[in-house]
């Protein structure tokens, strides 16, 4: 297990890298231009979904797909994929008919104009919903054949070709192809993770409702987890012109360096409970959780504190040139130290609500984290009144993260005791 981890997480690392090269091209070949604030503004509701979809379905239909015999195995993840890809394939179409409304509620303070442009590109960037979910789906297939390696593989495969084609065809069609490379980096990872044998199975008609039953309450809470992004970027437009691009740059480096340092924690914890729990093997599974929590805490903190002292470095030294200034490196700078606390729970939150999903208890997972969004949401909106939007963001990110991770540790105590009271009682 400790040895798949380091792979897991050695993959992610340079996936990871291949991201913060694309960051720093985009910022080289845009700056902090007008056009980049609108496809940042675009790119949050589709980023959130396609980043639930990626956290969420494996944690749904994994469990199912355990359960199925092997012979039957490769039929239940085809039908599955057709039945949900259709699914969310119309559902993407409504969300785009109602980009105009969506975007002047989120965006409607910048302008008409603003916000026209930012519908439009909405539209297409949508189209990576049902790619998403596919994409998703065999990656459970492997997991569930404990290959924890294939579909981080196909993500870094993905995040190359991103990079190659925002760096050749940024000169050519502008910002049109970062709205591209979104959608193409996934269906990319597709072609990469296709079992042969599915190809030789006969496509049975599967009732949806197991795993929109399973997959429902994870997507509800998820959402609310990830909409970290949407209220960094709906409060900064109150922020003078840049801080889009700014407080983007900050939030993926503390978020990424974090979240990838623990993935392989995160990749494996999953899987190895939920077997633990079928098997009845609760002082295995209470070790393990207690491990994976304490060791993901340290590394986030570590990271952090690490990135405090070199990211300032590394941002004027890779990121200044082209349309990115000097100055704008000494803004994105001095932004850093406001983020110390957010990048610790970046790393922990996915953690800390795993052990809870392997006890099949997504509604109270979703409960949490919608309880999370609206205390967030409203700690910062009130600040942001009385403070201004950047005093806004911080609280409101800081209590979002950390009342769910509060939340679920909470709830997981207090499962995690009534597990011992019926084992001392049988």
């Amino acid at each position: 297990m400790i040895k798949k981890g380091f792979i897991t997480t050695g993959i992610f690392i340079i996936s990871t890298c291949i991201q913060l090269i694309s960051q720093i091209v985009v910022t080289r070949i845009y700056g902090a231009s007008l056009s980049l604030d609108i496809f940042l503004a675009a790119v949050a509701v589709p980023t959130i979904i396609v980043t639930v979809i990626y956290a969420t379905l494996n944690d749904a239909f994994l469990p199912l797909l355990a359960q199925r015999k092997h012979d039957e195995k490769e039929t239940y993840l085809l039908s599955h994929i057709i039945t949900l890809t259709t699914i969310t394939f119309f559902v993407s179409l409504i969300i785009s008919i109602v980009s105009d409304p969506l975007s002047a509620l989120l965006y409607g303070q910048r302008g008409i104009e603003f916000v026209h442009n930012v519908s439009f590109q909405i539209r297409y960037l949508f189209l990576s919903i049902p790619v998403s979910v596919a994409a998703t789906l065999l990656g459970s297939y492997f997991y569930e054949r404990k290959d924890f390696i294939r579909f981080p593989f196909a993500q870094l495969l993905g995040s190359a070709i991103n990079l190659l084609i925002i760096y050749y065809f940024a000169p050519i069609i502008g910002i049109w192809a970062l709205v591209s490379a979104f959608v193409i980096n996934i269906v990319i990872q597709i072609f990469f993770i296709i079992p042969r044998k599915i190809f030789s199975v006969r496509f049975i008609i599967a009732s949806p409702w197991p795993i929109l039953i399973a997959w429902t309450p994870l997507i509800i809470g998820n959402i609310a987890m990830r909409s970290d992004t949407l209220l960094v970027r709906s409060f900064a437009v109150g922020l003078p012109d840049g801080y889009l691009v700014y407080l983007n740059l900050v939030v993926k480096v503390f978020s990424l360096a974090t979240s990838v340092a623990t993935i392989g924690i995160q990749v494996l914890l999953l899987p190895h409970i939920i077997e633990y729990f079928n098997d009845k093997n609760y002082t295995r599974l209470f070790i393990t959780v207690r491990k994976a929590k304490i060791g993901s805490i340290l590394v986030s903190m570590s990271i952090t504190m690490l990135l405090l002292f070199i990211a300032p470095f590394f941002i004027t030294l890779l990121f200044v040139g082209g349309k990115f200034t000097a100055e704008d490196a000494l803004v994105t700078n001095k932004l850093l130290p406001l983020f110390v606390l957010p990048s610790i729970g970046w790393g922990i939150n996915t953690i800390f609500m795993q052990p809870l999903i392997a006890l099949k208890k997504q509604y109270v997972v979703g409960a949490l984290n919608v309880l999370a969004m609206i205390l967030g949401f409203s700690v910062g909106y009130v600040t942001k009144l009385h403070f201004g939007p950047l005093f806004g963001i911080l609280t409101g990110l800081t209590t979002l993260i950390f009342s769910g991770i509060i939340g679920s540790e909470f709830v997981w105590q207090y499962y995690k005791n009534q597990i011992q009271k019926s084992q001392s009682s049988s």
